[in-house]
């Protein structure tokens, strides 16, 4: 691979890992319009004192809201903390929220507002020092803020925690976890990594001023760009299996494939942005195309061999959920194959992202 052309610019590179000088400065004017500016937050100091505010976006969640947000307000935290909820629903949910937990401050918005918009919507209002996310179809552990906090007390500006299959019974619901969060599990002792899903994680505020908002246009990888924006920052993400959350996956084929595909379609498109491992074949839709036979067999033996080195007993417990998993992540390779082939990320964001409002809606 060595002098291929690039594939954006026509510039020549030595390693298909590695992004040419030119596609290196537009990658930079790009983060400066995907990014949306964070700078004018409110002052927490000025604001209602509390230690923590934790962050909830939610769409058509009427199925697990309740334990998500009674997980929340039972919390073993001597200290104040707030709850935010920024929902789109359709269905019941915001009003089980406003009947049954007044305590918590509901945002309320007219049409589907995907979760890096609505995360950046609530910690706009937000008037804690420390932020915490976690997802509607999540059961945190009583001592989830408590561990939180006690992380990014210690020094650490993002500390977050490993996930739990939240609804164990069901075939479907271990492919999507099999496939989403192996690399999350409960396993080996606290570390630094690069990426931490956005179900179980928090912030020192000053994070969002300093790198600005989730991007808004890469859901359901949103997640996993801005990781990477944070740590072209400098900001350092540390991992403490201890913090647990139980995440509720998808219980329907159709809908658990449907989502396999929009992971892969937005993982292609965080990749040719960032141009980390893989970035060759998003940048390269030929190459993507002819490897999509082989690209989901080799996820599927990395999953393998993660989980036999760390959780072999999960494998032999629900191997039932493997042929499904692999199914699901030749979608994901679709999905990809579909990212690679999209128009280009620089002909997409012409324009910079407005700063985020702290108005409710």
């Amino acid at each position: 691979m060595i002098g291929r052309c690039c594939t954006h610019c026509g510039a020549r590179f030595v390693s298909p890992r590695l992004v040419c000088p030119v596609c290196q400065q537009e990658t930079q004017q790009l983060t400066q319009r995907i990014f949306p500016a964070m700078d004018d937050l409110p002052n927490a100091e000025s604001a209602k004192p509390v230690a923590v505010t934790v962050v909830v976006p939610s769409y058509n969640s009427v199925a697990t809201i309740r334990a998500t947000l009674h997980s929340l307000m039972t919390q073993a935290f001597d200290e104040t903390y707030e709850v935010i909820v920024v929902d789109s629903s359709s269905d019941e949910t915001p009003a089980i929220i406003s009947r049954e937990f007044p305590q918590v401050r509901l945002i309320r918005r007219s049409s589907k507002t995907e979760p890096g918009t609505a995360r950046n919507l609530a910690i706009a209002g937000a008037s804690g020092a420390l932020i915490a996310c976690v997802d509607s179809d999540c059961i945190v552990e009583t001592d989830w803020l408590s561990r939180m906090v006690a992380g990014l007390r210690a020094g650490h500006p993002i500390v977050g925690g490993s996930v739990q299959n939240g609804n164990p019974h069901g075939i479907v619901a271990w492919a999507g976890f099999f496939g989403e969060f192996r690399e999350f599990i409960k396993a080996g002792e606290a570390r630094q990594v690069r990426h931490l899903p956005t179900c179980n994680i928090a912030y020192h505020r000053s994070v969002f001023s300093q790198a600005g908002g989730f991007p808004t246009s890469f859901y359901p990888q949103e997640d996993l760009l801005f990781h990477w924006r944070l740590e072209q920052q400098g900001f350092p993400i540390w991992f403490d299996p201890d913090i647990q959350v139980k995440h509720t996956h998808r219980t329907e084929v159709r809908s658990y494939l449907r989502h396999q595909y929009r992971i892969g379609h937005a993982a292609a498109r965080v990749l040719e942005l960032t141009g980390q491992e893989g970035a060759f074949l998003a940048r390269s839709p030929l190459l993507a195309s002819l490897s999509l036979p082989l690209l989901p067999l080799v996820k599927f033996l990395r999953t393998l061999t993660h989980f036999r080195k760390l959780c072999p007993g999960i494998l032999r417990r629900h191997w039932k959920a493997l042929p499904l998993l692999l199914i699901g992540l030749y979608l994901w390779g679709i999905g990809f194959v579909a990212g690679a082939w999209a128009d280009p990320l620089r002909d997409v964001f012409k324009e910079p992202l407005d700063s985020i409002s702290a108005e409710e809606t």
